[in-house]
């Protein structure tokens, strides 16, 4: 059985993220944003993104802003054993997601997501729904999002959790992406 640790993105993590990040994104958004900015995305694109949030977590967490990572720990019989050590080694980031106060003039809450990723192969374990609660609140508190309008995989999921589609779309002039709004009220 694996288990999944949810923290504070740390100095160090940078290089874990961006190679989680890139991964995430071309399984994910095929056919949905700029297939040769996709294509030409590699994990050092991203980690001196990731570097920068990280420098920056004091000062995003006082403005109300969470970052947090799930970490993948495989199972170890005792805690304080050397097997322990060596399975603490095989530990991976396997998503992120950060959220907060909204970056909208006119939100419809005052809570927004604004990523959650996971890869592809944590996909069902529930780590997506914990990074969730964990960056914006409990399942009946309100907040919205934007997520690729042809991401039908993402949709089910934030229905699932109670948003919706409010008719909101925006043009992402930077990947090429319709983008639509759900609102959970």
């Amino acid at each position: 059985m694996s288990n999944y640790s949810i923290r504070d993105v740390r100095p160090g993590d940078a290089e874990q993220l961006g190679a989680a990040h890139v991964a995430i994104w071309k399984s994910t958004y095929a056919g949905m944003i700029d297939g040769a900015k996709l294509d030409g995305l590699r994990p050092a694109h991203r980690i001196g993104r990731w570097e920068q949030i990280i420098a920056g977590i004091d000062d995003a967490s006082a403005r109300g802003v969470r970052t947090r990572c799930a970490v993948y720990v495989p199972d170890s019989p005792i805690a304080d054993s050397p097997v322990a050590d060596s399975h603490m080694a095989d530990s991976h980031i396997v998503g992120f997601a950060t959220g907060g106060s909204p970056r909208d003039e006119d939100p419809p809450a005052r809570t927004e997501l604004w990523s959650l990723n996971v890869l592809p192969e944590h996909h069902g374990t529930g780590v997506a729904n914990d990074l969730m609660v964990d960056v914006i609140g409990h399942r009946d508190a309100s907040a919205y999002l934007w997520v690729a309008a042809a991401n039908d995989r993402a949709i089910a999921f934030y229905r699932k959790h109670r948003f919706e589609l409010d008719g909101t779309e925006k043009f992402d002039s930077e990947w090429e992406c319709l983008e639509a709004r759900m609102v959970r009220a």
